[in-house]
């Protein structure tokens, strides 16, 4: 690394030397001037190899300046070329305009360098030079003048003043009355610019001239989409029954029928579309992914397989639709043999809980949690992950000791863990130590200085005993000032008051948090409120359509027998 710095330090030294020798010629440019250097001397030499290592090593800024230097030295249009391009590249705008106008001055037939520097100057906002650029392009370049339009609305989408956008396009499409594209890209521009009416006039007139052109009809398409998935539906259907070759309407079509929930026409759009001009592994997905929906199970095996076959890039992703599909037809061996080919990245842990969770449904708890035990080298997050799966799944078999005992033994290998503290204190708390589960989310705290739901646990077992009230409001207030939208810490605060004897801010608290989320136990607390405000109806009410959504809910259905 020493060298380097030496190598570097030289080279610029020799740099700052010859820059002096062509300071004047390098600040004011003249093509017609003959080259300050002709031929591989010396300060050429340097100058590039400096732009070189300034290029490799990242700083994009320093190499398209010294490129443009020597594109002005040398009046060589490939380097005034590379200038702009290590400009763009190291989003330099003004470089780049500079160094784009050199090379078109080197070069005055390129068109590249023409357009680069109308794209540079629209981008920059300057539609007024860019103007006569974009002309001259269209005018010279009858053969690509079409695509050329096509091109302008995706470098104007960039331009801020979407009016301005429009007044432009305006103009330079004016001498192309008879071309669709021109009128084309005035409809672009004029629904970019709110225009919504110009923008389907213009588009009329695009029909007329070139009728049933797709890239015209995907844009009428997506205008009417931005209003009415229904409307946009009907066109699609109606171009189609015209156009049935038209595959990229047709995959629109699907998608739009997809967002409306119309799963059945979807999969028979996108089923005309899997072997098509479009067919890819993301098309045969969305076939099985609708399969899957309508229940077609095997259906859904034979495009999940094909996608795969096609170079899907995330398989785990497919071996997971896969197991499930097993799984449901009792192949508990080949589900598992599915989620057991998923061997890391962002599916592997849901794999493994995968498998456990059929293992447990199909064979025992037991077998599920020797499963767990045999995946080894995992992270600390992984493995706390995995210690929750197992204390639910004791749990929620009516094993709730031994979730108890589990997460006791597993103490000593998370002593510095503030979220297996948390997860501890949890399950002490629903099994009725208090005292383990208070000093649990005090060492959770220490670890953790701003674990707001540490705070809020600890306050809400508080105010849910309505004990310590003071101390449950104060911990409460702290995890508000970390989380302050959290709607559980809102609720948390709203029921220290409802201890506290303030119904008042209790109402706004919940309600706030109401208003995020609908939870049940949220829901319960309000309708609680409310009935001590003697707002019955509004309780009654709170509570009948929070038990409509969750009609297993005990919270619920014990607040609403109580409080009748």
């Amino acid at each position: 690394m020493i060298i380097n710095k030496f190598i570097t330090f030289f080279l610029i030294l020799f740099f700052l030397a010859f820059n002096n020798v062509h300071a004047i010629e390098a600040d004011v440019f003249d093509e017609n001037k003959p080259a300050a250097i002709k031929n591989a001397n010396a300060e050429f030499v340097y100058k590039f190899l400096l732009a070189e290592i300034a290029s490799q090593r990242g700083d994009l800024n320093t190499a398209g300046h010294l490129y443009l230097d020597l594109a002005k030295l040398t009046k060589d249009t490939s380097i005034a070329q590379r200038a702009t391009d290590v400009a763009g590249r190291a989003r330099n705008g003004r470089l780049a305009m500079d160094s784009a106008d050199v090379w078109r001055r080197l070069d005055k037939n390129s068109v590249a360098a023409e357009q680069v520097l109308a794209e540079l100057f629209i981008a920059s906002g300057n539609l007024t030079k860019a103007k006569p650029l974009i002309e001259k392009l269209l005018k010279n370049e009858e053969k690509t003048r079409a695509n050329g339009f096509i091109y302008l609305n995706s470098i104007l989408s960039k331009v801020e003043n979407k009016k301005n956008a429009l007044r432009f396009v305006m103009e330079i499409a004016r001498p192309y009355e008879g071309l669709a594209e021109a009128h084309f890209s005035i409809a672009h521009a004029a629904f970019m610019a709110g225009n919504k009416k110009m923008a389907n006039d213009q588009l009329d007139i695009t029909d007329k001239i070139k009728p049933g052109w797709e890239t015209s009809a995907l844009f009428r398409g997506y205008t009417l989409s931005r209003s009415s998935q229904e409307k946009a539906v009907a066109f699609y259907r109606s171009y189609l029954q015209k156009n049935p070759k038209s595959n990229g309407v047709r995959l629109e079509y699907a998608k739009s029928l997809t967002n409306l929930q119309n799963y059945d026409a979807a999969k028979e759009q996108f089923l005309k579309l899997v072997n098509s001009s479009l067919a890819s592994p993301e098309i045969s997905l969305t076939v099985a992914l609708l399969s899957i929906e309508l229940n077609d199970k095997d259906l859904a095996e034979t495009y999940l397989n094909q996608a795969l076959e096609r170079g899907y890039e995330n398989p785990p992703q497919i071996f997971i639709y896969l197991a499930k599909i097993y799984y449901e037809r009792n192949n508990l061996q080949d589900a598992v043999a599915y989620l057991n080919r998923i061997k890391s990245g962002e599916f592997f842990l849901e794999s493994i809980l995968l498998a456990a969770t059929f293992i447990a449904e199909k064979e025992s708890v037991d077998s599920a949690i020797i499963s767990l035990d045999e995946h080894q080298y995992l992270s600390e997050e992984e493995r706390i992950k995995i210690l929750q799966f197992k204390t639910s799944l004791l749990y929620n078999n009516d094993r709730k000791t031994e979730s108890l005992d589990l997460m006791k033994n597993e103490e000593r290998n998370f002593e510095n863990s503030p979220q297996f503290k948390f997860d501890y204190a949890m399950l002490s708390e629903r099994l009725g130590n208090t005292i383990l589960s208070e000093q649990l989310l005090k060492e959770a705290i220490k670890l953790k200085p701003d674990y707001a739901l540490a705070y809020n646990a600890l306050g809400y077992s508080y105010a849910d005993r309505a004990v310590k009230l003071d101390e449950a409001k104060k911990y409460i207030e702290i995890a508000l000032s970390i989380q302050p939208r959290n709607h559980y810490i809102l609720d948390s605060m709203g029921w220290v008051y409802y201890r506290l004897g303030d119904l008042n801010l209790a109402h706004q608290f919940i309600m706030k948090a109401y208003n995020i989320q609908q939870d049940p136990e949220i829901a319960a607390h309000l309708g609680e409120v409310l009935w001590k405000q003697g707002k019955l109806e509004e309780a009654k009410k709170i509570l009948n359509n929070s038990l409509e959504k969750y009609p297993n809910n005990t919270i619920i259905s014990e607040t609403q027998n109580r409080l009748k």
